[in-house]
């Protein structure tokens, strides 16, 4: 019997593996290969296709000269139908695109585009491409904000459009359109009332662009939707933290930013707000009786930077406090109380109900003898 060591069989298993990794790459990219061959043109028949295929981008550009749009469109969609992997359907992949752009067909602008930069990464015309991509989104998106209270349906959806904005940045995602298309997915679905899709927007342009002109806009309105919760009526404290923490982030990370002061100034608003709410909270456990759970709420609200919530603190605990000394008792509802009600529980002995414990075991009787 052959003995292996663990380290032994973990190598050979690791090997083994890497192996099978490597053959089904090849297999896929042979596969590859195969699927694509059968459509790539060889050398010789490519070199015979430019020329044909120049003259026909020569011709379709004379018709968009006279004015014959309609015949260039037909000229540059045979060329990339029946010339596609010559120098010239490039060209025309991009003056469909053009002449989809220039007559307002945005649905089928971008997708011609998105072909474009699909079929010919390496050309030099595809940061334009992406270029008027953006332009088209950011068209249709303002197009948006105009027919906000019109009937009419819009052309594309709005899930069109946040998938334009997404392909946008796939599509070039260190380049300048990648945050401007993250602001404006952000934006829309701050627009939409879509609050956390909106601050996970907002948050994801901050993470990736933090040193963009729109990052310190893009802090400020995480903070502000938080805010804006809070105006209309929320009492749920994550949001005051959640508003002051991004309020803070603005100041500090984006000091020189034109709304650094405005942050400065909602910062003073969001610890009013929650110093007041610590103090209305304190009052409602002080007319409870609950005493010593008021001095708690009362003590955080001394903390607030506003003073006239301060002053009101320190009298409400002054007044209190004599009664908590001569009463030493806790409230009922303290954790001391709680405690202690459990422990006179534990002394009462229950004679009605079955008891939890189990008692000594019993044992067969002893086996009688014969």
């Amino acid at each position: 019997m052959f003995k292996f060591s663990t380290f032994t069989l973990s190598i050979t298993l690791s090997i083994s593996l890497i192996s099978f990794n490597i053959l089904t790459a090849q297999a896929d990219i042979l596969d590859y290969f195969k699927k694509d061959l059968s459509k790539v043109p060889t050398k010789e028949k490519l070199k015979e296709q430019e020329p044909i295929a120049s003259n026909k981008l020569n011709a379709a550009l004379q018709f968009e000269q006279q004015g014959r749009q309609k015949k260039a469109i037909a000229a540059h969609r045979n060329i990339v139908k029946n010339y596609p992997f010559t120098t010239s359907a490039a060209k025309s992949q991009f003056k469909i695109g053009e002449y989809y752009m220039a007559a307002s067909k945005d649905k089928k602008s971008f997708d011609a585009f998105q072909d474009f930069i699909d079929k010919h990464k390496s050309s030099d015309s595809y940061m334009d491409a992406i270029s008027n991509q953006y332009k088209i989104a950011e068209r249709v998106l303002a197009n948006k904000k105009q027919k906000k209270l019109s009937l009419l349906p819009d052309k594309v959806r709005d899930s069109d459009l946040l998938k334009w904005f997404l392909s946008i940045i796939d599509n070039a995602p260190f380049s300048k359109y990648a945050p401007l298309a993250q602001f404006a997915i952000a934006e829309s679905y701050q627009n939409e009332k879509k609050a956390s899709l909106a601050i996970l927007s907002y948050q994801k342009l901050v993470d990736k662009y933090p040193n963009h002109k729109l990052s310190s806009e893009a802090q400020y309105r995480i903070g502000d939707i938080a805010r804006k919760k809070i105006n209309s009526g929320s009492r749920d404290s994550a949001n005051i933290t959640y508003a002051k923490n991004a309020m803070e982030d603005v100041i500090v990370a984006y000091e020189n930013s034109p709304r650094a002061k405005e942050a400065a100034d909602a910062l003073k608003q969001l610890d009013s707000i929650q110093g007041t709410q610590l103090y209305e909270t304190g009052l409602f456990y002080e007319k409870q009786k609950q005493l010593r759970s008021a001095v708690i709420y009362y003590e955080k609200a001394i903390k607030s930077k506003n003073p006239k919530i301060t002053e009101m603190a320190k009298v409400r605990i002054k007044n209190i406090t004599p009664q908590i000394v001569s009463d030493p008792t806790p409230s009922l509802s303290s954790p001391e109380s709680n405690i202690n009600k459990i422990n006179q529980q534990k002394k009462k002995i229950d004679t009605k109900s079955a008891s939890n414990e189990e008692g000594p075991s019993i044992l067969p009787p002893p086996p009688k003898n014969p």
